[in-house]
């Protein structure tokens, strides 16, 4: 007898956190550029120099694209408080980049341990510059 209340509750909350769960809007992808897959996929880009090479031209274009977009991010803020805010969070945020990829990397871990550190740099680069071309745009 016992379980019918749990029960009865359980299905009152499923469909509403179905519901929230939908409503989320979906969270903008960042995808590789056709030049990096490109680069990774040449006879260069097979060695770890070649990786570093690709991921450190494909990072000049991402931090390009996310300068833009945060830029237009602030241009679009209408209040200086709002802009103070989104300038302490991209601080932030590179703090944290800078910080979460230099932990994949130590030289007792070998070239490798490079090659991922760069491509998490390049990764959370892109990720952001997407979040911030999204940011406060309701459409």
């Amino acid at each position: 007898m016992t379980r019918w209340p749990a029960l009865s509750v359980a299905l009152v909350l499923l469909p509403l956190a179905a519901h929230a769960q939908s409503a989320k809007p979906a969270k903008p992808v960042a995808k590789p550029s056709t030049n990096y897959e490109r680069c990774l996929a040449s006879a260069s880009g097979m060695s770890t120099a070649g990786m570093i090479d690709c991921a450190n031209a494909e990072l000049r274009v991402q931090d390009g694209r996310l300068n833009n977009a945060y830029q237009s991010a602030i241009l679009r803020l209408e209040r200086p408080r709002q802009k103070v805010a989104l300038q302490k969070a991209q601080r932030a945020w590179i703090a944290f980049r800078d910080a979460d990829c230099a932990a994949l990397y130590d030289e007792d871990w070998g070239s490798m341990a490079r090659v991922q550190a760069n491509a998490c740099v390049l990764e959370h680069t892109r990720q952001r510059a997407v979040e911030l071309e999204h940011f406060r745009k309701f459409d």
